[in-house]
C-alpha cells in the first residue's frame, strides 16, 4: 500500500466509521484487475513496477548452486525470503549470512548483495522505485 494520510474507516472499530465519506468514495464498476507483468532484469530475477512512484518489487528465483547479483541502489530495501536457503553477501563484507524461508533482510542504501542458492531460493526485494532514482 502507498503512502498516504488518509484513513476512512468502515468498520470493525470503535473509532469514528465515517459511512457517508466512505460510499461517496466507492465506485462499484466491474471489470477486470490490471495484472502486472514482471521486466527481465536476468535470468533469474524479473522486477514488477507498480503505477505509482513509492517502490518496485523484484523476484528473484534461484535453483541450486545458482549466483546472482542485486546492484547497489540509492535507497534502502528489503529482502524477503519465501523458501529455500542460501547466503547473502554485501560486496564489501566477506561475511556471509545464512538466510532461509520466512527471513526478512533490511539492505541500506548504495548496497550490492550477492546471493548464492543453497537449495533453491525464492525472495524478493522491494525497494525505492528506480522511476525516482
Amino acid at each position: 500500500m502507498a503512502t498516504s494520510d488518509n484513513v476512512v474507516r468502515a468498520g470493525l472499530t470503535p473509532k469514528l466509521r465515517d459511512v457517508p465519506t466512505l460510499c461517496s468514495m466507492l465506485t462499484y464498476k466491474q471489470g477486470f484487475p490490471e495484472i502486472l507483468r514482471g521486466v527481465p532484469l536476468n535470468q533469474h530475477t524479473e522486477r514488477y513496477s507498480p503505477p505509482f512512484d513509492e517502490f518496485e518489487v523484484d523476484c528473484c528465483i534461484l535453483l541450486q548452486g545458482a549466483k546472482t547479483v542485486f546492484p547497489a541502489i540509492p535507497g534502502p530495501s528489503l529482502f524477503v525470503v519465501v523458501s529455500g536457503e542460501g547466503t547473502m553477501q554485501t560486496d564489501s563484507s566477506s561475511y556471509k549470512e545464512e538466510v532461509s524461508e520466512g527471513d526478512v533482510l533490511f539492505v541500506s542504501a548504495d548496497t550490492q548483495i550477492c546471493i548464492t542458492s543453497t537449495s533453491g531460493l525464492e525472495l524478493y526485494r522491494a525497494g525505492v522505485n528506480s522511476r525516482l532514482l
